[in-house]
């Protein structure tokens, strides 16, 4: 009877033990999560210490995107009576959407150029949103619904600006990307033939995606350029110069002046 007490009791002990470990083991904090490799699948968390790269903000980015799609199906899911829904399918996917697009603007804040280009284009797609937004309201008949139409108009501003604020920095760094955001929301904003303003940003796009190897981007900024200043332009002339008036690499013939006849 002795010796089955004694077995109970070790056996008490040893789950005790046991209990006691799986309690230690799940109150250490886990370790910090490291920077992804180039071919990880998934990014850091929004938050973390470690900085992340272009890729990183480009995924979520997509995210954001995404959880915007799924917000708005969630939107026209409330608004008909013929879905099944409750609030929750939209408050979801908007707040998710949320969260990424103000830990993009974190990271901006801090001086990241590349958080900055994305939430620079976060905001002017924004806009772009709330002027669709504004025509859909102008067309109607009731003057009630114009007057309503404006506050859209106030947003797309308000969102314009705040485009400019978090391109700005990245743009005045010589960022090809965040240039060309600029002039493209500068475009936008005067929608007239030729903007000097537009020109200029358009210009720092084409001559450091040039520098950079990326002769296709550095056409496509041109091509702005050309919709924006006069072909006679000083920096439509450089860019131009820069793009097709290249020596060839193997010239047919060696470019050396020619030996005078004896």
């Amino acid at each position: 009877m002795m010796m089955r007490t004694v077995a109970h009791v070790l056996q008490a002990c040893t789950v005790m033990v046991m209990l006691g470990s799986a309690v230690a083991m799940a109150a250490k904090p886990a370790a910090p999560q490291s920077a992804p490799q180039s071919g990880a699948s998934k990014p850091l968390a929004l938050g973390e210490t470690e900085t992340p790269r272009e890729e990183h903000f480009a995924y979520w980015y997509r995210q954001f995107i995404a959880q915007k799609g799924l917000a708005a199906k969630g939107e026209i899911c409330i608004r008909s009576a013929s879905c099944i829904s409750d609030e929750g399918d939209y408050l979801r996917h908007a707040e998710a959407a949320l969260k990424i697009q103000r830990g993009i603007e974190a990271w901006a804040a801090s001086g990241n150029h590349d958080a900055a280009f994305y939430a620079g284009r976060i905001a002017f797609e924004a806009a772009q949103g709330f002027d669709q937004e504004f025509l859909i309201y102008s067309n109607h008949q009731d003057y009630k619904y114009r007057e309503a139409g404006r506050r859209f108009i106030a947003l797309s501003d308000k969102e314009l600006q705040r485009a400019k604020s978090l391109l700005m920095p990245a743009a005045y760094d010589q960022r090809p990307e965040s240039c060309m955001l600029m002039g493209d929301i500068l475009a936008y904003e005067k929608l007239s033939s030729r903007n000097p303003d537009a020109l200029v940003f358009y210009y720092c796009a084409a001559r450091e995606y040039f520098t950079g190897g990326k002769r296709d981007l550095s056409m496509k900024a041109y091509g702005e350029m050309l919709r924006h200043g006069n072909h006679n332009d000083p920096m439509i002339v450089e860019v131009h110069a820069r793009l097709f008036n290249q020596q060839p690499q193997n010239p047919w013939r060696p470019l050396t002046p020619s030996k005078p006849s004896k």
